[in-house]
């Protein structure tokens, strides 16, 4: 959602590229403080869906990030 709501708000590739590193970092945190190895999420499973759901304009997440950002709330 947070990379589709900054290209709503028109935020440029930089702004996307740091919300999606700290997106890695969070899901790598939180999966191996749930028991889970650090390197599945440096893989496709990790990395790799986490570039398409952040860069597709067929991500449903990024396509309501994008709504949002443009202030629509239907």
């Amino acid at each position: 959602l947070a990379a589709g709501i900054a290209d709503g708000l028109g935020y440029g590739d930089n702004t996307k590229a740091a919300l999606i590193t700290r997106g890695i970092t969070e899901i790598a945190r939180l999966g191996t403080a749930m028991g889970g190895n650090f390197e599945t999420f440096c893989g496709l499973t990790g990395i790799g869906d986490l570039i398409v759901t952040c860069a597709s304009m067929h991500s449903r997440n990024r396509r309501a990030g994008i709504l949002i950002g443009q202030g629509k709330t239907y």
